[in-house]
């Protein structure tokens, strides 16, 4: 892998510092040793041939000081031998680069604290879009509609070289703050002649002790003038994650209307405290005057000294607690494809192909307390089930002095047994046609055209739950360790005749929640560029682009939500038809399936529930029909557009793009070699935006804007083995397809009533780059560098969540449900452009082969580098309004770590090759501010990430392997709060080991 990667180590900075230390010290001695050896000893040192792994990354060092630009690559051999399930994991081990993990697997980059969106990734040199749903604990498994590439529906086998580009040129397509990562696959005259190669694994996961193959294979020939390669990589993954989760973050006492009353006045506290009665609001954040009356149906107090502690300001608790386990059942297949004709050697014509599907089961278990996240809701008197928290009673609890409650029980609750299963299919493809040609000595050109898209479907996600109404003897402890709560739910939660599915006489449909969704992206490209070299000194370069890219996001989900009213629609159906379910299914455990062996990896406290009962949703969806987008005798499961309007919607974009350029090389200051480049690159930005904003009503939005970007990069020899660099540029990233919907959605599901709106006037993020470094290159193989880098981000985009009235979002009342109007209260997202901040930082890169050592030592090496990250951003607290000003604070960006460091050490003779990899991230925040005019933040521990890599060569031909991947088992780790750390995600994904063999011919 070329040589840099962020987020290794278990090493902390002072130990990372002090490893760099000592490999100056080594770098020293190697290059004092170079300069006084005998001189036929340092010409036998110049023959000496070196294949695999070390020559891989001796090639990407080349290659990484021969460009006028800051670049870091990974070479084939490199990528091919480091232990990673995909592309993302072998990206990572760049410097500033660091990944989220989904599922125990990489799949999105950040790099230099600046995440996808500002990452523009190419393949063969046209811009790549992939799209798939996530699948981790406490993360909303949303699918991505973002400009963000998802890596990890490519596998790592099916590239030739990554290079990720950290400085900006005006030759260089716009659209990235942070890199651009070009990613090339392989072409038949890189190695003339015929070569083939194929492997195969056997891969198992310890966490749910399954079992799974991989196989790649790469065959390529040439003959004359024209050649062609064909490479395919398949893989199967039945990957698991379990763990404590609350999905939801902390919040006050007294939202959702609190708990129940107590049964006299507490004197301690100012306002009445008696059940039923108009008790004030103890945070204005929580709203204004008295919380509703009324609404504790129960009539039952609550305890007056747990009442006191909780009923105060600024304590947390847990909004939706519990546990959970995720099943992927993942397929990976990649193909790539070049015809490649030379018909002299001033042409080339290159055709390359791509194809890539990436298919997902994936099953999601839950058990959590759903009282704690939900307010009446619609619940009466005569109808007091989903009543929520206003309907519970605090009996016993425990607050910190921090705010944070670490023990809560409660009588009253209700509890969601929930299972959701989905299937999803992402289809990427690629097309592109390269034309060179050398006109003269001087004078040369290219031409590219291509195609390229993303296409994701999920032909059915379909939620269900059973439910646990007014349950007593809840109690949560997070006393003795907040990862590992103890939860008893007071019940037996994996006995059927506890929950309940249907409610024949109350008016309440089962929760049965079914979603079909599409995006799809497609780019058509095409580009001219001239080149021609004025003298010896100077180049001229210049060219144009065009590209026309169309965005569309459709979704489609049930009509009916779990408190829809049984009466006859105008289908002349019901939501839900219980006499005919009764009667074909009496009782719903034949429909049932039990969860079992939860926690065997995470260290639960004893008396811990390890099974519950959950519907099977494939039993369901076969006996009922769910899938039938239509009523029948069950009831009705129509889907439609009514409450998923904001996923409704597209985007066309077409960007004209033109740039004059500069390279030069040349001999100052006393024979110092000076090359680079400057240019200016102009690009033009037209898009239309259309989106609903009634069931029946759409607008399509226009808006342009344009931008010149002038940019230079200077690499300066200052001596024969040291090479200082400077780049500057302005640079432009255009906002997330998420933030440009003119209309909006509405999520109208208890417990979760909030609304989501676009903007598509928004401005792009626009930045000014800085960087320096200075690169030691002592001997072959070895490299000492040091990049410090400056982000001044003028301008951003920040979506903020706000309570409010339904009514001011403009969206149609007719969206709403029985019961709600202009009045109720919805938590409303919307965009805005900010005012920007700052990403600056040093990276310090490390790399040497230790062959100057005695013994075995002599084929060992070692690769290091740490990465230092300070940002600052605005947040905005909340939306304002005309007479109050936003409150707004600054803190660092979300998902950088401050501290990174990557360590691999190897070991590589004829026959055996061994490494260790060491990923460590700093921990970083994930969401802020976690709640409206809360200056406070969610965010993730640091985690460690430990892999390892083993082959022999067996025969000339025949090498077997063993990768073991996440060998320390490193858990999901996230807090809500700074101070208060309240557990917001444990979780664990286990180890996973691949034993295989490869053959070349």
């Amino acid at each position: 892998m070329g040589y840099q990667a962020k987020n290794n180590g278990v090493l902390r900075t002072g130990c990372s510092l002090l490893a760099l230390t000592l490999g100056a010290s080594l770098l020293t001695a190697t290059a004092a040793a170079a300069q006084t050896a005998p001189a036929d000893d340092a010409a036998a040192v110049e023959e000496v041939v070196v294949t695999g792994f070390r020559a891989s990354l001796s090639s990407a060092i080349n290659t990484k000081r021969v460009s006028n630009n800051i670049v870091d690559v990974i070479k084939a051999d490199d990528m091919a031998s480091f232990p990673d399930a995909n592309l993302a994991e072998s990206i990572q081990r760049i410097p500033g680069v660091s990944i989220t993990r989904d599922g125990g697997e990489g799949r999105n980059i950040t790099v230099r604290g600046l995440g996808g969106d500002f990452v523009r990734t190419t393949l063969n040199g046209i811009e790549a879009y992939s799209a798939t749903t996530g699948s981790t604990l406490g993360v909303v498994a949303g699918i991505n509609r973002s400009r963000g590439f998802d890596f990890s529906t490519f596998a790592s086998e099916l590239f030739n070289s990554v290079t990720v580009s950290k400085s900006q040129s005006a030759e260089m397509d716009e659209g990235s703050l942070a890199a651009t990562v070009d990613l090339q696959t392989g072409k038949p005259f890189d190695k003339k002649g015929f070569r083939a190669a194929a492997s195969v694994q056997g891969a198992y996961y310890d966490n749910n002790k399954t079992k799974a193959p991989r196989f790649a294979g790469l065959i390529s020939n040439t003959w004359g003038d024209f050649g062609a390669l064909f490479s395919v990589a398949y893989s199967e993954r039945r990957a698991q994650e379990e763990g404590y989760s609350d999905t939801s973050q902390s919040d006050y006492s007294d939202a959702n209307n609190g708990f129940c009353g107590t049964a006299v006045d507490i004197a301690s506290q100012a306002g009445s405290q008696v059940v039923n009665t108009a008790i004030p609001y103890v945070n204005p954040l929580s709203g204004a005057g008295n919380r509703p009356a009324g609404q504790c149906f129960s009539g039952l107090p609550s305890d007056p000294t747990a009442y006191a502690a909780i009923n105060q300001p600024n304590v947390f608790l847990p909004r939706n607690p519990g546990l959970g386990r995720f099943e992927l059942d993942q397929k990976r297949l990649g193909m790539t494809g070049a015809l490649q004709w030379r018909p002299s050697d001033r042409t080339d014509v290159t055709l390359d192909l791509v194809y890539s599907q990436f298919d997902q089961d994936r099953a999601d278990y839950a058990l959590s307390n759903a009282s704690l996240n939900r307010n009446v809701n619609g619940a009466s008197a005569a109808f007091p089930l989903f009543a929520g928290r206003v309907d519970a009673q605090i009996m016993d609890a425990h607050v910190q002095p921090s705010g944070q409650v670490d023990y809560m029980k409660i009588n009253n609750v209700d509890i969601k047994h929930i299972a959701e299963k989905s299937q999803t299919t992402t289809k990427t493809h690629q097309i592109g046609l390269t034309l060179r040609h050398d006109f003269s000595d001087r004078l040369s050109g290219d031409v590219k055209i291509g195609h390229s898209g993303s296409d994701f479907q999920q032909p059915w996600d379909v939620l269900m739950s059973y439910d646990g109404f007014n349950k007593a003897g809840y109690i949560w402890d997070a006393r003795n360790d907040s990862r590992r709560p103890f939860i008893n739910y007071g019940y037996d939660v994996a006995n059927p005749a506890n929950v309940t599915f249907t409610n024949a006489g109350t008016g309440l449909t089962p929760d049965i929640r079914i979603v079909k969704a599409a995006v799809f992206n497609t780019l058509a490209t095409a580009e001219a560029n001239a080149k021609y070299r004025l003298n010896d000194v100077f180049t001229v370069k210049a060219g144009v682009s065009l590209k026309s890219f169309d965005f569309q996001s459709k979704q489609v989900q049930r009509l009916y939500a779990n408190n829809s009213s049984t009466a006859v629609t105008a289908t002349g159906t019901v939501p839900f038809n219980f006499a005919q379910f009764a009667a074909d299914f009496p009782g719903s455990a034949p429909l049932s399936e039990t969860i079992t062996g939860f926690g065997k990896q995470l260290g639960m406290p004893a008396g811990s529930v390890t099974s519950w009962v959950v519907p099977d949703v494939t039993a369901y969806v076969d006996k009922l029909g769910l899938l039938c987008n239509c009523s029948n005798k069950y009831g009705d499961f129509t889907l439609a557009i009514n409450s998923a309007l904001g996923n409704n919607r597209k985007v066309a974009e077409k960007d004209t793009g033109a740039y004059l350029q500069v390279d030069f090389d040349t001999d100052i200051l006393g024979g110092r070699r000076l090359r680079g480049n400057a240019g200016v690159r102009y690009v033009k930005t037209d898009l239309d935006a259309t989106g609903y904003t009634s069931l029946t009503s759409q607008i399509t939005v226009n808006n342009k804007y344009s931008d010149w970007l002038p940019s230079v990069n200077l690499a300066l020899d200052v001596a024969p083995n040291l090479v200082a660099r400077f780049a500057a540029a302005k640079v432009m990233a255009r906002p997330s397809f998420g933030n440009l919907t003119p209309g909006g959605s509405v999520n109208t599901t208890f417990g979760a009533q909030s609304a989501s709106i676009g903007n598509p006037f928004l401005d792009p993020y626009r930045a000014k780059n800085y960087d320096l470094s200075l690169e030691w290159y002592p001997s072959e193989g070895v490299i000492l560098s040091a990049t410090v880098f400056d982000k001044e981000i003028a301008s951003s985009i920040q979506t903020i969540a706000t309570t409010e009235a339904y009514g001011n979002t403009g969206l149609p009342l007719a969206l709403l449900p029985a019961g709600q109007d202009a009045s109720t209260p919805y938590l409303v997202t919307r965009s805005r452009n900010t005012q920007g901040g700052y990403i600056r930082g040093l990276e310090i890169n490390y790399q040497q082969p230790f062959h100057f050592l005695p013994g075995l030592l002599k084929n060992t090496g070692t690769m290091l580098n740490y990465t230092y990250v300070d940002s600052s951003v605005l947040y905005y607290l909340s939306t304002g309004t005309a007479t109050t000003p936003a409150t707004q604070i600054h803190d660092q960006f979300l998902n950088v770590s401050p501290h990174s460091v990557n360590a691999t050490l190897y070991y590589e003779d004829e026959k055996l090759s061994a490494r260790v990899s060491v990923a460590y991230r700093d921990e970083y925040l994930t969401a802020l501010p976690f709640k409206s005019e809360v200056p406070d933040a969610n965010g993730s521990y640091a985690t460690t990430n430990v892999d390892a890599s083993l082959s022999y060569q067996l025969t000339p031909h025949l090498k077997l392997t063993f990768d073991a991947l996440n060998i320390t088992n490193q858990e999901a780790d996230q807090w809500s709060g700074k101070e208060r750390r309240a557990q917001r995600v444990f979780s664990t994904t286990g180890r996973q080991f691949f034993l295989g063999a490869s053959y070349t011919f």
